[in-house]
């Protein structure tokens, strides 16, 4: 199937869009949650940071993976495998330190984490490629 440039978002870019608006609205309440002492942090002044950091780039990826902005789907792709892998190391390597989360930040890590992979998989469906490749092309110079 032909995607045009000019045709509607596909079902699983607009999918991606909202799993990583999710996330990042979780990221973001978590942080400020913590940051005003709902829960107990050992370092709250990097669990701000960080989750401010987070929340910005996902939201920034989700407007611009709406956007149809091919480089967003990479980035996303890169930003993906560093934070997999520190949840994985977190949970397999030292599960001691997982366990020590508050269960509510235990369940949001999980929670995010399959929020994430499904948008990844959604973003790199044949639908999705060929709607990304369809805008490049267009908006080429």
């Amino acid at each position: 199937m032909l995607i045009d440039a000019t045709s509607e978002k596909p079902t699983s870019v607009q999918r991606t869009a909202i799993c990583l608006w999710i996330s990042a609205g979780l990221a973001l309440t978590l942080t400020v949650v913590q940051a005003i002492g709902l829960i107990e942090t050992t370092h709250v002044g990097l669990a701000v940071v960080t989750g401010l950091i987070t929340a910005g780039l996902l939201a920034l990826v989700a407007v611009k993976i709406g956007a149809g902005r091919g480089w967003a789907r990479w980035l996303f792709a890169v930003l993906y495998v560093f934070g997999s892998f520190a949840f994985i190391v977190s949970v397999l390597i030292a599960p001691e330190m997982f366990r020590a989360l508050p269960s509510i930040l235990q369940g949001s890590s999980i929670v995010q984490f399959v929020l994430q992979t499904v948008a990844l998989v959604l973003v790199f469906t044949s639908t999705s490629r060929q709607w990304f490749k369809a805008k490049r092309v267009r908006t080429a110079p």
